[in-house]
């Protein structure tokens, strides 16, 4: 009896567990395929902005979408379909890897991380003839590609949040998240809080002792150390 219990819990099926982000993963602006939650965002802004948005779920380092396959493909028209306006134009996550390089090398894209790194793109379905000059790129369903746009353009777009990015949600991201309004930039990327008051200019001496935007932290101005960093910072000069 005790032989055939053993036996009974090491080979009786398992059902998977439903994520906490598959969970959170509900409404008609989004949905949850592989292990990723895309999330539809109805308001036509710049590229650097919308990298700046992707905050619907913490802990997940959120970023524009990455086109990694066709399944992928088919979510995108799915969200698109929820809404009804002449264009659908969505910006996604891929740029250029090296500006000084050509920019009509399809080998120059890539799909960006948060934080500035970046995967090189298997699956990315440009339309015939491009890319082009422009260091952007947007998807649009009635081609089913994607074309290269001016980052100073406005589109909507979609975030994406992967079960393989969670970490704890700690102190500093809340208070980093919640500072964000219309006259503060913010983004957070591995443990650091980045603010911008684009409004806001003083010279560097007061910039220095400037940086207090949230309490229990001492700030500093921005340190730009490594290629991901200056990344960063180009998300928020643009």
């Amino acid at each position: 009896m005790l032989l055939s219990l053993v036996i009974l819990l090491f080979t009786f099926p398992t059902a998977n567990a439903v994520t906490d982000l598959q969970a959170n993963c509900t409404g008609t602006d989004r949905r949850y395929n592989g292990t990723s939650c895309y999330v539809m965002v109805k308001t036509a802004i710049r590229h650097s902005a919308a990298k700046l948005s992707c905050n619907h779920y913490l802990g997940y380092s959120g970023h524009l979408y990455h086109i990694r396959n066709a399944a992928v493909q088919a979510v995108t028209k799915q969200l698109i379909s929820t809404y009804s306006l002449a264009t659908d134009y969505i910006w996604t996550g891929s740029e250029t890897i090296n500006s000084s390089a050509a920019l009509t090398d399809k080998n120059n894209w890539a799909h960006y991380y948060r934080d500035g790194t970046f995967v090189s793109g298997t699956n990315l379905p440009w339309a015939t003839g491009y890319p082009s000059t422009n260091n952007r790129a947007f998807y649009r369903s009635t081609d089913d590609r994607i074309f290269p746009q001016a980052e100073a353009s406005t589109s909507f777009y979609i975030c994406e949040y992967e079960e393989a990015l969670k970490q704890p949600v700690t102190d500093l991201e809340q208070k980093c998240v919640n500072l964000k309004n219309s006259s503060v930039l913010t983004s957070f990327v591995n443990d650091a809080c980045y603010v911008l008051q684009p409004a806001v200019t003083k010279n560097y001496n007061d910039s220095k002792v400037s940086c207090n935007a949230l309490s229990g932290y001492n700030g500093h101005l921005a340190h730009i150390r490594t290629m991901e960093e200056l990344w960063i910072a180009e998300a928020f000069r643009f």
